[in-house]
């Protein structure tokens, strides 16, 4: 995955990322992606900061925070948490290749739930 800001980077979306997460918050992964939707802004930017430190071991996140403000809206800022969450769960997948492989697993999810009530 990349991200846009004063030049592009790489961010590293692998386990060692996810791992890198739960050290920054101090949870597991889940619980700490699971509150995304009222997470505080900083925390969002430490969020995406974890893949580009991986990728990045030279970019602080002082730095790193700075040029998310001065690069970044908020619709921006979200959309690339999104297909960093979704690339963590499917490393080395495209975008397409990841929605498709969610999509099935809703789709067996609903399944599971429709057999277990019938």
């Amino acid at each position: 995955m990349k991200i846009k800001l004063d030049k592009t980077y790489d961010v590293k979306t692998t386990l060692g990322t996810i791992r890198e997460i739960e050290n920054l918050f101090g949870q597991s992964f889940l619980d700490a992606v699971g509150g995304i939707a009222t997470m505080k802004l900083d925390d969002q930017i430490k969020l995406l900061y974890a893949g580009v430190k991986k990728a990045n071991p030279t970019i602080t996140q002082e730095k790193f925070t700075e040029l998310c403000e001065d690069h970044l809206g908020l619709g921006e800022l979200m959309e690339y948490i999104e297909k960093f969450i979704f690339a963590l769960q499917y490393p080395g997948l495209t975008e397409k290749e990841v929605q498709e492989r969610v999509a099935k697993k809703f789709a067996s999810s609903l399944r599971l739930q429709k057999a277990s009530k019938g």
